[in-house]
């Protein structure tokens, strides 16, 4: 018998996307899936568009409380051995959680992910983006990376349901870091192994109104507390380890990535409304042409 795979789609005033998300993700070539989605207090018709699909997915509403509030109820809810969390943003592929479910077969404590494609508002592929493949790393050499930067998009991941008996979406006051906070927990704190399959399983859409566009410099911030966090709860051994290791890493790159760490630096101190304006079209255009 197939496992099980539960798909967790949180939702907050996301009714222009919403329709071809959901029918994306109904129409998967693998057939054991649960489709819960959360609406956190939509004050558009995402509640409406939810309900048209009635037959074919589980609807839970709340007061809106937040990303990690509504996650963490669907993950309650969830019944799966596997947890995919997806934005009603995005698109999958048909063939995506198939492929993700078979490469997981023979991997235990392990959470894949995989290349994406970028589209615009209008659906148009505007590239390919293919992560960093470190697949033949120890644990230990692939952490110091992730501790570097986001390694995952968390719409291509496939999650082990075990982990969140160990491990929670925490409500973060800045909610674009809660997957990265999740992943490093898992990875530093749980011994959890990370694998990429190369094949893009997800159409990633960029628009002006998405959330982790918004407050970059600030988010930046948040993330190096995130990570001093989970470093202080290692052994001062292990810790000390890591800090070294990941101050020889970032030595050895690229001069694009540490060109992006100076122009980051210089608009720090700009006002956010003028910063977070020039960095986003940066960024933007890094992930169109990588």
């Amino acid at each position: 018998m197939s496992e099980l795979v539960s798909v967790i789609i949180p939702v907050y005033n996301s009714a222009q996307f919403l329709k071809q998300s959901l029918e994306s993700v109904i129409n998967q070539t693998y057939q054991n899936i649960e489709i819960i989605c959360v609406n956190d207090g939509s004050t558009d018709n995402s509640l409406e568009i939810l309900q048209q699909y009635s037959d074919k997915i589980t609807i839970i509403s709340q007061e809106n409380h937040g990303l990690a509030s509504a996650l963490n109820l669907g993950i309650h809810k969830m019944k799966g051995i596997w947890f995919k969390w997806f934005s009603p943003d995005d698109v999958m592929y048909p063939y995506t959680i198939q492929t993700l479910i078979d490469k997981a077969k023979d991997k235990s404590n392990t959470i894949l992910y995989s290349n994406w494609d970028i589209i615009d508002e209008n659906g148009k592929k505007l590239r390919e983006f293919h992560e960093s493949n470190y697949d033949k790393l120890s644990n230990f050499e692939y952490n110091v990376r992730l501790l570097d930067r986001q390694l995952i998009n968390v719409n291509t991941a496939l999650i082990p349901s075990s982990l969140f008996e160990k491990n929670s979406m925490r409500d973060l006051t800045d909610h674009v870091a809660i997957d990265y906070d999740f992943f490093l927990r898992s990875a530093l704190l749980h011994d959890t192994k990370f694998y990429l399959i190369l094949k893009p399983l997800i159409k990633y859409r960029i628009h002006s109104n998405q959330l982790s566009h918004k407050n970059i410099l600030k988010t930046m911030d948040f993330i190096s507390k995130l990570k001093n966090e989970t470093l202080i709860q290692l052994d001062d051994s292990v810790r000390i380890k890591y800090i070294n290791e990941l101050e020889k890493y970032q030595k050895t790159k690229s001069i694009k990535q540490k060109t992006l760490q100076f122009v980051m630096k210089i608009l720090s101190s700009m006002p956010s409304w003028v910063s977070d304006g020039i960095l986003i079209f940066y960024v933007n255009k890094i992930r169109q042409n990588r």
